[in-house]
């Protein structure tokens, strides 16, 4: 790109559009990248491109001036789909595009849409389709695990962006914030008492799971020592899962789940919580951005791509042999999980509850 003298890229940029992350704790580590962008073009116009089912995380933020949605499971319908995206963005002649995932057809779609400037990681064999490749940092010859708040806003700064905070930040709605208080006044949640949140479910896959009888026992041991108020949060389509642990403990549990609860609503009340106890996924990190202490249970994963320096709480692992595997589903016993044992994690749990309260 060929600028005047004394002209800054902030200049020459009047359409900026962004491939958002898929997923929704990439989504929320994403946030202080998209807040970046925001505070270096404050003129251009910028669009995000997403997935539907994030789309409610990110209501109500200020960085956007277009939301535009992408999906579709049907093939035939996905090719049109995918066809006229392709024609709109082109429509659109935006002259920076900002790809936060890794996969091919996302530095393919920017091309063909003709997006003058692509800034991208250089992975899965799409380096010729970007303007400005980026290469992951290596270590000893392998790539290097990189906290992903980091890891987007690096393809920030390599074009000069000036990086001025790197804080997660979510926002509530008007509408989420009036389903939680009719919420907490139909459970008895406005009892002065400390709220506990469980979630146990993981899009991610299976292998990040922990057991429904952990998870009931640790409500058992918590209620056994502090009255409190402990809720069961998860998505939809984990309402069994839910019950399962509603089911299993002796103490009182509110399966909130069967609420099909969306991300607008979760967002609110994760906000109102105390404590969050949760798998290493999506809640987790909203509960980060909203500054709240949450304990995370993690096996397969590797802690350097999700722990954040601003997290309150603690992450709790079992000492076993093949910790940060990366896979989604256990070819073995699932040790990693099994292992972790509720009364650890209830008094781990009680003891950030009396720091924090």
């Amino acid at each position: 790109m060929i600028r005047k003298r004394n002209e800054t890229i902030a200049d020459a940029v009047n359409k900026i559009i962004i491939r958002s992350p898929n997923w929704v704790g990439d989504v929320v580590m994403a946030t202080p990248a998209f807040r970046c962008i925001r505070e270096n073009f404050p003129r251009a116009k910028i669009t995000i491109l997403l997935k539907p089912y994030v789309r409610r995380l990110i209501d109500n933020t200020p960085w956007f001036d277009e939301i535009v949605e992408t999906d579709s499971h049907n093939s035939q319908v996905k090719y049109m789909g995918y066809v006229s995206l392709v024609m709109q963005i082109r429509r659109n002649r935006y002259d920076l595009g900002f790809l936060f995932p890794n996969s091919f057809s996302s530095a393919l779609l920017f091309r063909l849409a003709g997006v003058k400037r692509r800034i991208g990681y250089k992975r899965d064999a799409r380096g010729f389709l970007l303007t400005d490749g980026v290469n992951r940092l290596m270590e000893n010859g392998r790539f290097l695990p990189t906290y992903m708040t980091e890891y987007y806003l690096r393809l920030c700064s390599e074009i000069g962006c000036a990086v001025r905070s790197k804080k997660l930040e979510l926002f509530v709605t008007e509408r989420g914030q009036k389903c939680t208080a009719e919420m907490f006044e139909e459970y008895g949640f406005n009892n002065g008492r400390p709220l506990i949140l469980l979630n146990p479910g993981a899009a991610y896959g299976s292998s990040k799971c922990w057991t429904a009888e952990g998870f009931a026992r640790t409500a058992d041991i918590i209620q056994s020592k502090i009255r409190s108020n402990i809720a069961v949060v998860c998505a939809p389509h984990e309402v069994k899962l839910g019950e399962d642990i509603k089911e299993k403990a002796k103490s009182k549990i509110i399966n909130l789940a069967d609420r099909a609860l969306d991300l607008e609503i979760l967002k609110s009340i994760i906000q109102r919580c105390d404590l969050l106890i949760s798998v290493d996924s999506g809640p987790r990190h909203i509960a980060v951005a909203f500054k709240k202490p949450v304990i995370t249970l993690m096996g397969p994963n590797d802690p350097r791509y999700t722990c954040s320096p601003e997290e309150t709480g603690e992450v709790i692992r079992a000492e076993v042999d093949c910790l940060a595997c990366q896979l989604k589903v256990c070819p073995k016993d699932h040790r990693c999980m099994t292992q972790i044992k509720p009364e650890r994690v209830a008094g781990v749990s009680l003891e950030v509850l009396r720091h924090y309260l």
